[in-house]
């Protein structure tokens, strides 16, 4: 599926408030780093470890309300929401502790979904 654009606030309070967990890349078009980062946070949405997550993008000069409810201070930043509330934060542009914390997530929500096996709880 890709990243997709968060172009307005409402899209944002209903991307959010799910209860898929979503993933939002905080950048801004000036930011060296987030032009780095950019292309590999395309990629991970793209593979077995973005599975079950959404990943999004927001321009924080575009969408100042945005960023400034989220309390983003640097960029790039990386938020997980799940049911409206922040769940991980990654601040800068280290696309191993973003890999890292997309399949830690990834692995926390196949054990929240996985069925039980009877006898092996």
């Amino acid at each position: 599926m890709g990243v997709q654009v968060i172009s307005s606030y409402d899209q944002f309070k209903q991307v959010t408030g799910g209860d898929k967990v979503v993933v939002i890349d905080f950048w801004a078009t000036w930011c060296g780093p987030c032009k780095m980062i950019g292309p590999i946070f395309e990629k991970i949405s793209e593979t077995p470890a973005g599975e079950k997550i959404g990943f999004y993008k927001v321009d924080v000069d575009e969408q100042s309300q945005i960023s400034s409810e989220v309390g983003i201070r640097a960029m790039p930043s990386f938020v997980f929401f799940k049911n409206g509330e922040k769940v991980e934060t990654v601040v800068g542009a280290d696309p191993s502790k973003l890999q890292v914390c997309i399949q830690s997530t990834r692995a926390w929500l196949w054990e929240e979904t996985a069925p039980h096996r009877h006898g092996q709880d």
